[in-house]
């Protein structure tokens, strides 16, 4: 009754940080998210605010939109910067100065911003602030692998069990919950919607460090200025630090920077390559003895990233029993010693050499809380062996119960045995042998695996024949599917769409299918999203009336066959985007002409991305 409705054009505006007050507040009523501004708004904004009613004399608009893309699209960091532009001189000498470091101008006076931001971070909820303190351990502008942040948070001991959710289902709600409170930003998104990458505004990367320096959270080290700890006092609070180091640094230093740590307790010690470009040496390495001196010192590390550091594994690595995460770049190809399962707390090992694939012992299945194996490059094992073991071995666990992801495993012998150990998986990527001892075909029986719902399959020897799928048997719940060198014929593809009902996603790579002919069929695919082309030989692609009903998102990469694509696929509700890389010309037209006859009909909402080949055919 205090805001009665006169029909006088009056409302009722509420603003809020968290978009959950938002929908309780009112439900019913329209709910307007706050996107950064492009940078024709933030010019906009900018030109307002120091040149009040007046506008940007021409010599400085270049040098202006500069500083403005350099603010993020953040209104705020435009303001601070507007007030220090409007108080000097407006040359453009002087902008050109701001230009180069716009970050550290917005910093030099902290109070400007700091008090605003603030409010966020004191308002979060105690679960939630060590996880935003952490993001400050990335480098600035970085993209922030969200499956990789996920798993370095629940190594860390943020991540709470709740109810029946997995530990990566909270995780994922915790970084929600971040992201709606414009805390931290969206950098790429899956084909389903889920965040893919996540990023942070430089803005709020300064606040999370000051917030984290407060309480000794977090330690960057960039040069030997910042190498020395404060006093041992000091870390009262919060004795178990998170040190950050350059990796262009640490390549330079001895263990002595580390030493002055040793009374400290050390959580955590991540790694990053700063400066992009820069290879890698395959050189001997200082950082062999600082490695050893780590593993000697720091016994209470439960997190190890040091995946831009070419390192041999030293037995002393196994003295680190409290490990949980571990990524390494090995000098060699070598492979992990037995002695790796002794760290048996470790849930994720992510792994790769200089050359080749990594070597992996029968041991690495003896950790018993592993959970996730990311092996860049590929990794190679003996399953039979393992197998072997195994029976003889009872120190072998009867079913790896934890282990949920395992990816680019090149496995010797016969995978069945194995991943029947392996019930849980529910990410499998693996190179297949097709061939038998006997020198036939076959195909791994995956249909066990209930509750796998991404699935990559490479095959190492490239068939002869193609393979027909009536015999092959997949789990029905897979979400994703991805095949290389298969040579499937393309009837045998389009049986994919109804062994796989829920299947969302399907990229077929690199010769995955055979034949110069692909014709749909109805009925297949019901609720595929994705779906990819690559290196492909198909020459034409024939629809029926209603393909593919869910399609949201179509990619075509090297394809230099095929023409043309059905025009009955502008007809589908649901598709968004068509993108086009590195094909023939004709299908490009096609594409194009798909996008004109429908905005003719009035459907604006497909847009078509392509890049153009740099030869012709």
């Amino acid at each position: 009754m205090y805001f009665p409705n006169d029909n006088n054009g009056s409302r009722v505006m509420f603003t809020s940080r968290l978009k959950e007050v938002a929908m309780h507040a009112s439900p019913d009523c329209h709910h307007h998210c706050l996107r950064p501004l492009t940078e024709e708004e933030s010019w906009e904004l900018l030109q307002r605010k120091v040149f009040q009613n007046g506008r940007c004399p021409p010599e400085l608009i270049e040098i202006g939109k500069q500083i403005t893309k350099r603010c993020g699209g953040l209104p705020l960091a435009i303001v601070v910067i507007a007030g220090l532009l409007a108080k000097n001189i407006k040359t453009q000498k002087s902008w050109k100065k701001v230009a180069q470091s716009v970050s550290s101008y917005i910093v030099s006076d902290p109070n400007q911003y700091l008090d605003t931001l603030a409010l966020s971070y004191n308002h979060l909820p105690r679960h939630l602030k060590p996880c935003f303190l952490y993001l400050g351990a990335f480098p600035e502008d970085q993209e922030i692998s969200v499956q990789k942040l996920i798993w370095l948070w629940i190594a860390e001991g943020f991540i709470q069990k709740i109810e029946q959710k997995s530990l990566e289902e909270v995780a994922e709600g915790y970084l929600m919950d971040l992201i709606q409170r414009s805390l931290v930003i969206v950098a790429q998104k899956r084909f389903d919607g889920r965040i893919k990458a996540c990023r942070m505004h430089d803005l709020l990367r300064d606040l999370c460090l000051k917030k984290a320096r407060e309480i000794n959270f977090l330690k960057w080290i960039h040069n030997y200025e910042d190498s020395y700890p404060p006093p041992s006092s000091n870390y009262k609070a919060n004795n178990q630090c998170h040190l950050c180091i350059d990796f262009d640094f640490l390549e330079k230093c001895d263990h002595v920077l580390l030493e002055s740590y040793s009374p400290v307790v050390v959580q955590s010690l991540l790694c990053f390559r700063i400066k992009s470009g820069r290879e890698i040496s395959y050189g001997d390495s200082p950082f062999d003895d600082v490695f050893s001196f780590i593993c000697c010192n720091f016994k209470l590390l439960r997190v190890l990233n040091i995946w831009y550091i070419n390192a041999f594994i030293s037995r002393e690595l196994t003295q680190l029993v409290y490990l949980r995460y571990l990524a390494i770049n090995l000098k060699s190809s070598c492979g992990l010693p037995p002695s790796i399962s002794n760290l048996s707390n470790l849930e994720t090992l992510i792994i790769s050499t200089q050359r080749g694939e990594v070597i992996l012992p029968c041991n690495v299945w003896k950790i018993p809380k592993l959970r996730h194996l990311y092996a860049k490059g590929g990794a190679k094992v003996d399953v039979s062996l393992c197998s072997k073991e195994a029976a003889v071995d009872h120190s072998y666990p009867h079913v790896l119960k934890d282990l949920r992801t395992i990816t680019d495993l090149d496995p010797c012998g016969s995978v069945q045995d194995f991943l029947a150990r392996t019930p849980y998986l529910t990410k499998l990527g693996i190179c297949v042998h097709l061939l038998s001892d006997s020198g036939n075909l076959m195909f791994p029986n995956l249909e066990f695996l209930r509750h796998l719902e991404t699935l990559k399959l490479d095959i190492d020897f490239f068939p002869r024949h193609p393979i027909a799928l009536g015999e092959v048997k997949f789990p029905a719940n897979i979400k994703r599917l991805t095949l290389k060198y298969t040579g499937i014929e393309w009837e045998e593809i389009s049986v994919l769409g109804m062994m796989l009902p829920n299947l969302e996603l399907l990229k077929l790579e690199n010769d995955a299918a055979w034949g110069q002919q692909w014709e749909t069929t109805d009925g297949g695919f019901p609720r595929l999203k994705f779906l990819k082309l690559k290196e492909l030989d198909v020459e034409r692609w024939i629809t029926c009336s209603g393909p593919f009903p869910s399609l949201q998102h179509l990619s075509l990469e090297r394809c230099q066959y095929l023409r043309e694509i059905p025009s009955s696929l502008g007809d589908i509700l649901t598709l968004q985007l068509i993108e086009v890389n590195f094909c023939h010309f004709s299908v490009e037209e096609s594409v194009r002409q798909i996008k004109e006859e429908q905005e003719s009909i009035g459907n604006n909402w497909l847009k078509v991305l392509i890049r153009e080949q740099p030869w012709t055919f």
